[in-house]
């Protein structure tokens, strides 16, 4: 792929902090999107890997032009062509990101992600062979550890995710952060939630009153648009009570507590016909979005298993099947985000209307280059 006047700011802003084996891995992208280890928080310290010589060939490498450490064919920003163009970085981040030929940046994080704990109230098979919850030496070693670098790693944080390695509500330590943090202090901080939303209850909802004025996004795993495939993606969840929690959540945003509010769907084997139905869901409950994302081998599938998930390869014995599922006319609502299914979805008007403003970017090119001329 051609990445000529391609940038993504992700690496200069962003870091997403995983716990593996007894280590704080901390990355600058989804890692399965960009699957390069910083390396240990804990044992490194956060300066030495937030500009450490990992991080900085990273950076170089948007610099240049090469995205030499992303992964084209599963990066929903390269598939979605939602790169951004350099010239027209009118974001003064942006343009001071450009100026770091080195790769060292001035500033922490602003971009912040908490995957260390994997507890879950879930099983599904596309994330995990069976249900995880840390135990309590776990929990108290991940608090202890946290609280001796978050100080610094918070310093410049605009928004707070937590968390895509699990459930925030299942995890004793996420739990305790969202009922214990005094929002009031970040009033700049917006936090955003991935959740499966069983356990995201109204009363739930109402402990985290102190961070109500900082939510921002809440994104919610589903998977699929009838109980009975929810319960084979979704094994553990609770189909009727995950539909009531969405539908009081909804409330909560005409409430203007909650900012945006997605459902989310992974496109694999057993659930991909319902992915039209899933659009007409998303619509009736009155949600903001509905994203779907192809199915990614998390260690879960052996390499035979993984391709009879994967959809969207060609060599999949229902690929066409997949596409004409694609083509059906409600995947063309402008409720979608296609995220790295991107150019399996035909385009929708507003889409083209999107191409065409873009065909004509010569001619802001043109002026800009004229206006420096001129002056």
């Amino acid at each position: 792929m051609n990445f000529k006047n391609q940038f993504c700011p992700k690496p200069f802003e962003y870091l997403d902090i995983h716990y593996v084996d007894g280590e704080f891995r901390a990355y600058m992208c989804c890692p399965t999107w960009l699957p390069v280890n910083l390396g240990d928080i804990e044992k490194v310290g956060f300066k030495n890997l937030w500009n450490g010589e990992i991080a900085k060939e990273i950076r170089k490498s948007i610099l240049n032009e090469s995205f030499l450490y992303c992964s084209e064919e599963l990066c929903p920003e390269i598939q979605s062509q939602n790169l951004h163009d350099k010239n027209f970085l009118y974001k003064k981040d942006y343009l001071d990101y450009l100026s770091y030929t080195q790769g060292e940046v001035p500033h922490g994080p602003k971009i912040l992600y908490f995957s260390e704990d994997r507890s879950c109230n879930l099983k599904c098979p596309s994330c995990r062979k069976d249900y995880i919850s840390l135990s309590e030496e776990d929990v108290d070693h991940l608090i202890s550890v946290r609280e001796g670098f978050m100080p610094e790693l918070m310093r410049d944080v605009e928004s707070l995710n937590i968390c895509s390695s699990g459930d925030p509500f299942a995890s004793q330590i996420y739990r305790k952060f969202l009922f214990e943090l005094e929002g009031r202090k970040y009033p700049s901080l917006k936090i955003n939630l991935n959740t499966n939303g069983v356990l995201l209850t109204s009363h739930v909802f109402e402990k985290m009153n102190k961070v109500h004025a900082n939510l921002g996004s809440i994104f919610i795993s589903l998977d699929a648009a009838t109980e009975a495939t929810y319960n084979k993606v979704r094994v553990g969840g609770n189909w009727d009570k995950v539909i009531q929690n969405i539908r009081d959540l909804v409330q909560a945003k005409k409430r203007g507590i909650i900012d945006h509010l997605q459902l989310d769907f992974v496109v694999q084997d057993n659930n991909f016909h319902e992915m039209p139905q899933f659009v007409k869901l998303g619509k009736e409950l009155g949600v903001d979005q509905v994203y779907f994302q192809r199915i990614s081998n998390w260690g879960t599938y052996s390499r035979e298993e993984f391709k009879r998930k994967d959809m969207a390869h060609p060599q999949h014995a229902q690929y066409k099947r997949f596409l004409e599922v694609c083509r059906h006319p409600l995947m063309r609502n402008g409720l979608i985000k296609k995220g790295n299914i991107q150019r399996f979805i035909p385009k929708s008007n507003r889409d083209k209307a999107i191409e065409f403003i873009k065909d004509f970017s010569w001619l802001r090119r043109t002026r800009t280059k004229l206006k420096k001329i001129l002056n």
